[in-house]
């Protein structure tokens, strides 16, 4: 018997639909993980760089514009869901205070053709790949990083849900809500690619990195209670960071200080900040 409640339970959860139209939201977003490749002459087949990393900046509230929902309510004929492109008051909260700390090992070959890999620790883990060319002065590579976030947010908008499972004896079943969050803490991934490139010469280096991340990588659904998740009606946008700076490494020590550009790829706004660096490369 508990075998057959279990088996019903589970059909009646794959036939749900259950969406939400957002209308206005506000949500956290941390600045892209300070990922600047090698920065310096790679002289063994084997080299390891440790890293601690801070980005000082104002935290701000940033419009996204454009946003549209990918479907809305109908009100008329039976209650489904229509796309109809409604536009969504959709904010991003940047966070631009941060410390991090980040390692990585890098492997050279004959031909200067190096790979990488490696974590870090921005608020919340994430991981990364890198590979590219270090060649005695100059060094351009790539960079792919993913990781995981508890973010704040709040939101609202008209939740509705459709049981869909018949037997003969039951009948579909329609719920419509608005619902509103506030402050609600919830746990997401995010991820992006990074191109750098660098020019030393002696203990002085120039770094430039620019970054096509998105804060809210991959979620498509989000909380409504704390039973229930739901799909969300429209897409997070990316964030791109440029950034460069000039590094002095007097030995095995490397001292960085950079300036942060944050804008997005299909928004405008400019957000300005510093990055600062210090590592140790052996």
């Amino acid at each position: 018997m508990r075998l057959l409640y279990i088996t019903f339970s589970i059909l009646i959860v794959s036939c749900a639909t259950s969406e939400m139209n957002v209308e206005k939201g506000t949500f956290q977003a941390i600045k892209p993980p300070n990922i600047y490749g090698n920065n310096r002459h790679l002289t063994k087949d084997e080299n390891y760089t440790i890293s601690y990393n801070a980005n000082i900046g104002k935290n701000k509230t940033v419009p996204l514009p454009g946003i549209t929902n990918q479907y809305t309510l109908c009100t008329n004929g039976y209650n489904n869901l229509c796309s109809e492109g409604v536009p969504a008051n959709i904010n991003y909260r940047l966070i631009e205070n941060t410390l991090g700390f980040q390692f990585h090992k890098t492997t050279k070959d004959y031909k200067d053709v190096y790979l990488g890999g490696g974590f870090g620790i921005q608020n919340f883990p994430y991981g990364f790949f890198m590979f590219g060319y270090n060649g005695k002065s100059i060094e351009v590579g790539g960079s792919a990083f993913w990781g995981l976030v508890v973010n704040k947010a709040s939101y609202g908008g008209m939740w509705y849900y459709l049981n869909d499972f018949t037997m003969g004896w039951t009948s579909d079943t329609e719920y419509f809500e608005y619902v509103k969050l506030k402050d609600a803490y919830i746990l997401h991934s995010y991820g992006g690619l990074v191109l750098h490139a660098s020019y030393y010469v002696g203990k002085f280096s120039l770094n430039y990195a620019a970054s096509v991340s998105n804060p809210w990588f991959l979620t498509d659904e989000l909380p409504i209670s704390k039973s229930y998740d739901a799909d969300i009606s429209f897409s997070f946008p990316a964030l791109l960071m440029q950034d460069i700076g000039i590094s002095y490494t007097p030995h095995k020590i490397q001292y960085r200080l950079g300036v942060n550009q944050i804008t997005g790829v299909e928004f405008p706004g400019q957000y300005w900040g510093l990055s600062v660096q210090i590592a140790y490369g052996w």
